[in-house]
């Protein structure tokens, strides 16, 4: 029989694991570790275990005056492979743990399973969507992706984020059949995101010459 849940707490982080369905599971991730490349690490265990994302919130909460990330994320597994519960339950949050207290990099993490990152050339086949607004009075730019939904798309997008110092203070991650609409709330530096960074931020992700 399928266990229903799992929950467990660390040193770093705390996570719930629900089973929806056979082959749907819902996480819910909470950490006090709200430096840039938190996403990028959590993505990057997702990425390696083999799972999609479905959807999915991320959020910075505040608590007794302490931050939090907040992250809550629907997965299944991403291709014919190992689907129990156990085995992920097992694995997803002692690997998270251990790249949220950066005792391993994610590119070494990659390297030691011999998994490549995600090729752009499967990301995008047509050239993605990306929008970017600024909310002066909030000192963030809102940034929009639409795009074809394929494994490790949130993999790339958050490692350049954190490549650029770019910090992820929530959004949102929809799949709708084969499209993917992601959106987040960007600050760089606790302000909007220059001009110069989201022509980068777009080359980067779409692998195109920066306008």
């Amino acid at each position: 029989m399928l266990p229903r849940a799992y929950s467990q707490a660390t040193g770093m982080i705390s996570f719930s694991w629900t089973a929806l369905s056979e082959h749907i599971f819902e996480i819910r991730i909470k950490t006090p570790v709200t430096r840039v490349g938190t996403l990028y690490r959590l993505t990057a265990a997702i990425y390696v275990l083999g799972l999609d994302i479905v959807s999915g919130t991320v959020d910075t909460a505040h608590e007794h005056g302490e931050e939090y990330a907040d992250d809550t994320f629907l997965l299944r597994p991403s291709s014919d492979g190992e689907t129990s519960f156990a085995y992920y339950s097992a694995r997803v949050g002692v690997l998270m743990e251990t790249l949220i207290r950066n005792e391993k990099d994610p590119d070494d993490l990659l390297r030691e399973r011999n998994i490549n990152p995600p090729d752009i050339r499967f990301l995008f086949e047509a050239l993605p969507e990306i929008t970017f607004r600024d909310i002066p009075d909030r000192k963030v730019t809102e940034f929009n992706i639409t795009s074809q939904n394929r494994t490790g798309l949130l993999f790339h997008i958050t490692r350049i984020f954190a490549e650029e110092g770019i910090s992820i203070l929530r959004g949102t991650i929809k799949s709708e059949e084969d499209t993917a609409k992601d959106r987040f709330f960007l600050q760089q530096q606790g302000e909007c995101i220059s001009e110069e960074s989201k022509s980068r931020l777009s080359a980067k992700i779409t692998g195109q010459p920066a306008s």
